[in-house]
């Protein structure tokens, strides 16, 4: 794979495609704790794995396209890619917004920072491609 003949639009999509990995790094991380209690995003969120499993598929959606593959059904890529990274950033903020939880720590911004990241570049991608 050469990075130096890659589109702009290209380098986008799997830089959307890094975020949506990391939000999945994310789902380690320590997400809330106090003292010595904590929690990471796995244990945290309901139904982790659903959560996983969608930005896994956005990841591959993203990089199938970056790298102009075909996708083995006939999805929009991007409008496809952002409703599955944008489950995921909504059930975050709400986790961040909701008071039961005791000391929110640095997974949980880093997971919505990516997902938010991963939404706004699909967009950006999806409005580039349109005209």
């Amino acid at each position: 794979m050469d990075f130096a003949n890659m589109t702009m639009g290209q380098k986008k999509m799997l830089g959307a495609a890094a975020c949506c990995v990391m939000f999945i790094i994310s789902l380690f991380m320590p997400w809330f704790g106090a003292g010595g209690f904590s929690r990471n995003g796995w244990e945290s969120m309901p139904s982790s794995w659903i959560f996983l499993l969608l930005a896994l598929a956005a990841a591959a959606i993203l990089v199938m396209a970056a790298l102009d593959m075909d996708l083995p059904i006939p999805v929009p890529p991007f409008a496809t890619s952002f409703y599955l990274i944008s489950i995921p950033f909504w059930v975050t903020l709400a986790m961040l917004l909701e008071g039961d939880y005791p000391g929110k720590k640095i997974g949980l911004f880093i997971g919505l920072i990516f997902s938010l990241a991963a939404a706004a570049l699909t967009v950006m991608i999806g409005r580039e491609e349109e005209g």
